[in-house]
Parts: structure tokens; sequence; C-alpha cells
């Protein structure tokens, strides 16, 4: 049974097409002897990749040789490809629909002008040593549907997929969730526009939602549609014969704004029906922070991890995981709020970076089967006095929403929270120091009122407003881990480590898990690039530049 890891496999491989006399020559070979090689010499290891991967033996081949480029390249042109594996260049254009094949199951990432590249989600399976999931294209919300459209628009705009397949791949996944707001708006209004239009739709969409961006101008297009299209488009939006127009999904940005006559935005009744799953619309010409997919982390997506702590630190957190656990927090809630007490749960995480606070509310959530809704604090601090006082309130009177629908309570989580949580200013005079005031005695009544649960995490706590710290519940302090913690998270990290190495490395240096971490990815990425593992001496060498970085940790405590 083949026990080699995938990393192992395509070394095996690359090793044995690589290592043969006509190679070292530069020769070139046909494609049909070049796998014969293969065979002979890492058979076992082909075959465990085209099982495990789903992808047949010329796939494989290419598949290896862009694992050994893509540590110097980010694409890599059709000519590199066909050199490393050994073939003439003319012969590489065989391999199109094995290419092709490739793209569609999400292993690569095509350029319409010449070569590809390993997607990130492929580089992080191959690393994780599983087979990459497809991407599921049935059952998605709304959501689920604006990020897809953010990273299909991320490929039209590096010249990964041209227009039509961009605007193809859109369409069939609208009709395949075409119960959803945003499919039924799109279609709606969109069906029978050009491609040209439908991508500016598609462009505006997300440069609402994502950016809050409601002044679209045609410059904002440039990076995503041709030149030679753009006069076209800028035509038809003058002389107002724009189908989106024509059906009021588009106008120009209203008369007397401060931004150029060329700039134009969704209408609000477009608005409205496009992102109407996602509970939130805009009330003309005002700024609101959107509690949206930005922002939102479901439970299913959280991928499991195991987290090393102290005795102490993993009796505090299971106390936590148990009170989370759906059944027994209902009832518990139903208890206080019978004895008249608060119902909402704050919990605030706070220590020194890399002690594995914001990981640990990720892994309470699939635990629990409970999202997240993170909350940017550059976004509700704005700069326009009175703004940011509406920011919070919106952040608040949407989560109280997500609460009475009935669903699973959601865990509202302020990461790096002493930017907002900090000590209030007596006698503020300045404008921002009376608006971060506002703000937080908003936010201090928002947590007497909660109905749900609130986690604060922070580096820091001696800044933090000794109102907030009485309105905690739960306060847990995360610290660098002990040298026992440290071996076994080395040992996680990096399985290949003898318990003694483990041992040496977590008594030499003071790391925290997150630190740990870092080196662990360096080891990773050395090895794909040279092609052999770093030694325990190199690994060294590497912690010793982790080092340089170290800070001490705070001294203040705040108790449990």
């Amino acid at each position: 049974m083949m026990k080699k890891t995938i990393i192992e496999c395509i070394r095996a491989i690359d090793k044995a097409y690589r290592g043969t006399e006509w190679r070292k020559k530069k020769e070139s070979r046909e494609v049909s002897d070049i796998l014969d090689i293969v065979r002979s010499k890492a058979g076992d290891e082909m075959s465990h990749l085209c099982n495990l991967m789903k992808l047949n033996e010329r796939q494989v081949l290419v598949f290896s040789a862009l694992v050994r480029l893509s540590s110097r390249y980010g694409r890599v042109e059709d000519e590199e490809i066909s050199n490393t594996i050994g073939i003439d260049y003319l012969e590489f254009f065989t391999f199109n629909d094995d290419l092709e094949g490739m793209k569609q199951a999400g292993y690569i990432k095509m350029s319409h002008s010449n070569g590809c590249r390993i997607t990130s989600k492929a580089m992080k399976a191959i690393k994780q040593n599983k087979p990459l999931e497809p991407e599921a294209v049935t059952g998605l919300d709304t959501a689920e549907l604006l990020v897809r459209l953010k990273s299909k628009l991320s490929n039209l705009k590096e010249e990964d997929m041209e227009m039509e397949d961009f605007v193809d791949d859109m369409n069939q996944l609208l009709l395949n969730n075409k119960e959803t707001s945003f499919s039924t708006a799109f279609r709606k209004y969109a069906d029978n526009a050009s491609n040209l239009e439908k991508t500016m739709l598609y462009l505006m969409i997300d440069f609402y939602w994502f950016n809050d961006d409601d002044n679209v101008t045609f410059e904002d297009l440039d990076d995503y549609i041709d030149t030679e299209s753009m006069p076209l488009l800028r035509n038809k939006f003058k002389n107002e014969s724009l189908l989106l127009q024509n059906k009021n999904v588009i106008e120009p940005v209203p008369e007397g704004s401060i931004f150029s006559r060329d700039s134009f935005h969704i209408t609000n009744t477009a608005k409205e029906e496009i992102f109407k799953d996602v509970g939130y619309t805009r009330e003309k010409n005002e700024n609101k922070v959107k509690v949206s997919a930005s922002s939102l982390i479901k439970a299913s997506d959280i991928d499991a991890k195991e987290l090393f702590f102290s005795k102490e630190q993993q009796k505090q957190l299971q106390t936590l995981e148990d009170l989370f656990e759906e059944d027994r927090m209902k009832s518990i809630m139903e208890s206080l709020r019978k004895r008249g007490m608060r119902t909402g749960f704050t919990c605030l995480f706070y220590g020194s970076p890399g002690t594995g606070k914001t990981e640990s509310v990720y892994q309470m959530a699939r635990k629990s089967g409970r999202d997240i809704f993170m909350i940017d604090v550059a976004k509700i601090k704005s700069c326009w006095v009175g703004e940011s006082e509406k920011n919070i309130r919106r952040v608040f009177n949407m989560y109280r929403e997500c609460v009475k629908s009935g669903s699973k309570t959601p865990i509202l989580l302020f990461n790096e929270a002493d930017a907002i949580f900090g000590i209030r200013q007596s006698g503020a005079e300045r404008a921002v120091e009376k608006m971060e005031n506002s703000i937080q005695n908003i936010i201090l009544q928002e947590m007497e009122d909660l109905e749900g649960i609130l986690i604060a995490t922070t580096n820091l706590t001696g800044n933090f407003d000794k109102a907030f710290d009485r309105r905690f519940l739960y306060k847990l302090r995360f610290t660098n881990p002990d040298a026992k913690v440290k071996c076994q998270i080395w040992k996680s990290m990096i399985p290949e480590l003898k318990p003694s190495q483990a041992k040496k490395l977590a008594a030499e240096f003071d790391f925290s898990g997150g630190q740990i971490e870092n080196i662990a990815r360096k080891k990773t990425v050395a090895g794909l690039i040279s092609g052999k593992e770093p030694t325990y001496r190199e690994l060294r060498e590497m912690c010793k530049a982790e080092s340089i970085s170290d800070k001490p940790e705070s001294k203040r405590k705040i108790g449990y």
C-alpha cells in the first residue's frame, strides 16, 4: 500500500525523468517515452497520484513540473514547462485538453495568452497531503456567490481567464443557484445583456459589496475590460443605450456630487433585489458597515486544527466550549432570563501575539456550528464625524437580526479590540476624542443588552477601560506555552522531528504557537524550492532568524 505523501510522490516522478542522461543534456523525447521511464522508476508513485488527485498520467507529469517551477515563478510559461518535462515545445500543445481538465478540477489557473500556475488551494492541499476537494457549484447562498464572484474577478484581472469564460462561469453558477436573490435579480436585469455589460454589472456588484464603493468610474473597470471594448462601453453609456440603463439597473451619480460626471452606480431598487438574501440594503447616500460575506466566516468553512495549551488554559477553554453547545446554552440562557439576569455571554481573550486567541475562537465556532461575524474595526471608524457612531450601532443591529433569525446564535468577534475598547478620554475636547468616547459608550450599553456571544481578542490589556473590564463575563489569558506544550506543538507541526530534537527546540526557543507554525511553513517552502528536506541545523537557523522579532509579554494580569 502506498504510504508516501503527495510531495514525496512528486519528487520521485521528478527524479525519474530529470535524472536520465538525455535530460541532463537537455534533449527532447516523446511524451510516451517519458511516461514509460516514469512508470519504470516511479510507477507506484504515479499510480498513487493519479488515483488520489483524479488526474491522468500526462496531467500528473505537468503538475510535478509546475510544483518544481512554482518555487521560482508565479505564472509559468508553456515553454518553461515543456523544457522541464523534456518534450518539444510544439508537442506541448497536445496537452491543451489535459490543461483544461486540470483547470476545471481547480488545480491550475491558465492565462489566455500563455502559461499557467498552481492555484493556492491546490498548493495548500498537497502540503496537507490530501486531494483537492472540488468547489461546490450548487447549494450556494448569495453570500457564497458573492465570494465566488470576487475570486473569479481576480482571475479576470490577472488574465487567468478571458471575459467570455468569466461570464460563462458566473452565469452557470447563478443558474445552478437560481433561488438566491443574487441569481434572481441578475437574470431578471441582465439575461439579455452583452458579455461586456454583464461584466460591468458584476464589477459594480463586487465594488459595492466588498469595497463599499457606490461611485464607479470607467477607470475602475480598466484592469478588467480590454482597451478595445472600453470606448464602446463609454459611448453606449453616454448615449444611454446600455440595456442596464434602460432597465434602471445602473444610473449616473446625481448632479452636484463631488465625483466626476463619468461616475455611475447601481440603483437602490436593483441593490435591494440583488442583496435581499444577505439582509442588507443601503439608504440613498448613506454609508453603512456591512456584516456580510466580506466579514462572515461560516462554521462549515473552518478547518479543524489541533491546539495545545497548558492544563489551566485548556480547562478554561473547555468551559466555554461546553457552554456554547446549543442545548446547554439555550437552557442556561432561559434560566438566567427567569432570574432577571443578563443572558449575553461576553468573553475577553488576551495575551501575546501568536498564542492562539483568534484560532481558539475559530475552533469553538467550528465545534459548536456557529458562524463568526468578524468585525473590521477600520470600517467602523469613519473619518466623518457622526458616521462612526452610526456604524457601530448598525453592527449590533445587524447582529440582533441574525440572533432573532432562529438559526444558531453566531459569534460576534472583535479582533484586536484594544483599538476601540481603550480607556475613555476624560474632558475630551477634540472631535476625534469625543467620537471615540461616544463609540465606547454605545458598545458598553450594547454589551449590557447583548443576547448572544461577543468575543474580543487583544494583545494588550493595559489600555483597556475598566468599564469594559467589568462587562466581560469570562477573561482568558493566553500565554506562551511551557516547554512541554511547545514540544507537542513542534511535533504536531513537524512530525518528522525526533522527540529529542523537539525537546531541544522547545527548551532553546521561547516561541509562541504562531511562531512555531511560521517555522514549519518556512521549512515546507524551503523543501519545495530545493527539492530536499532542510536539515535540523538549517531548521535551527530559521528559529534564530525568527527570534529577532521576539518582544516581551505584558506583565499586567486579568483574572478569570
